[in-house]
């Protein structure tokens, strides 16, 4: 980064302050959507986005639907109060393909979908969402499900998770789709 007349120094900070999260799978960090740097940012809070190795039959995580895994990828986020949601609004953004080894899938990647709200109490996470839901085919009901109830119950105050889609239920959304 270089601004004609800007002092170096600031320009280094401010790409350094601005600068996107690492991501790493399995502990090597991945060749796309990263940058390199020594250390973590100071107050980064470090979570698991869930995505799907296709037809991988749990040998790279949990077995689902279809045969296949759902993989944890760590990030760095900033520092926030509210980490569920700002892991819950990461993967919304993952792209469709994510990594090469193993590529990794993430199901939620067509959909038009808004995080509305957050609560846990009593150890139940309630996610609503606003948008619209679309998959690419049936195997992607267990894919959903799996990203979206494996991110949030890595919160040690997250024991269930209940997920609604436009108020409704997102077992009515997948149902549709099987």
């Amino acid at each position: 980064l270089e601004l004609a007349g800007a002092d170096p120094m600031r320009v280094g900070i401010a790409a350094l302050l601005h600068a996107p999260a690492a991501v790493h799978i399995n502990g090597p960090a991945l060749a796309r959507f990263e940058t390199i740097y020594t250390g973590r940012a100071e107050g980064a809070h470090e979570v698991k986005l869930f995505l799907i190795a296709v037809d991988d039959a749990g040998r790279s995580g949990k077995k689902i639907g279809c045969g296949d895994s759902v993989v944890a990828v760590t990030r760095d986020l900033r520092p926030t109060s509210t980490p569920l949601r700002a892991a819950i609004e990461e993967l919304l953004r993952i792209p469709r393909i994510y990594g090469s080894n193993p590529e990794l899938y993430n199901a939620l990647s067509q959909s038009q979908l808004r995080l509305k709200s957050v609560s846990v109490r009593r150890g139940v996470a309630r996610l609503s969402f606003a948008g619209r839901l679309v998959t690419g085919g049936v195997c992607d009901s267990p894919r959903v499900q799996a990203q979206i109830e494996e991110t949030a119950l890595q919160f040690p105050t997250v024991k269930k998770v209940k997920v609604f889609i436009n108020g409704l239920p997102l077992s009515v959304y997948l149902s549709e789709r099987g």
